[in-house]
């Protein structure tokens, strides 16, 4: 087997009481149970309705929380954020709100994290998640090491450039006419 794929997870509740508590804990030991060996859980997000004690949540048996909904988004857009997928029980866990759920979906998809529950089948496409991680570093690394691509390189900067987004410039492009 590769490489696990790295996954945070996402469950939702809406009391704090010992049982609600005891429920999330249920979502995460799912989640935990249905992607083992594949998936390892480093981040774990959940929403409750009110702040509650780290020590109750611990002795309830829950992981470390690293915030809900709201920092586990903040995350995506973060060029490594320690996971490769989001894992949840269902989709309702995501929200109570089909348009909602939809809503983080696609967010998730924006930034190329899927979204995965426990309660439908393992999609064989994810096994490549790691490779696809190891890749897009190898990119990043060659870019961000290569002036080309960067205002440093004064063939790409000034004039003779065209801006194609996010302060890169690409060479314009010059047509040869008859006669020249």
């Amino acid at each position: 087997m590769s490489e696990p794929i790295r996954a945070a997870f996402y469950g939702r509740k809406n009391r704090t009481d010992t049982i609600a508590l005891r429920l999330l804990r249920q979502q995460y030991q799912l989640c935990e149970q249905t992607f083992r060996p594949r998936v390892v859980i480093t981040h774990c997000f959940y929403d409750l309705p009110a702040d509650v004690d780290p020590v109750m949540l611990h002795d309830a048996g829950l992981p470390r929380r690293e915030g809900g909904w709201r920092e586990l988004a903040a995350t995506l857009s973060t060029p490594e954020p320690g996971y490769d997928l989001i894992v949840c029980e269902k989709a309702e866990r995501l929200s109570r709100d089909p348009f909602e759920i939809l809503a983080r979906e696609r967010l998730a998809a924006q930034h190329c994290v899927p979204i995965i529950y426990a309660t439908e089948p393992w999609d064989p496409v994810l096994e490549m998640l790691p490779q696809a991680r190891a890749l897009t570093a190898l990119i990043r690394r060659r870019v961000q090491g290569s002036g080309y691509f960067t205002i440093e390189n004064p063939y790409m900067g000034g004039q003779g450039g065209v801006d194609v987004g996010r302060g890169i410039r690409a060479p314009r492009r010059r047509h040869r006419t008859s006669g020249s």
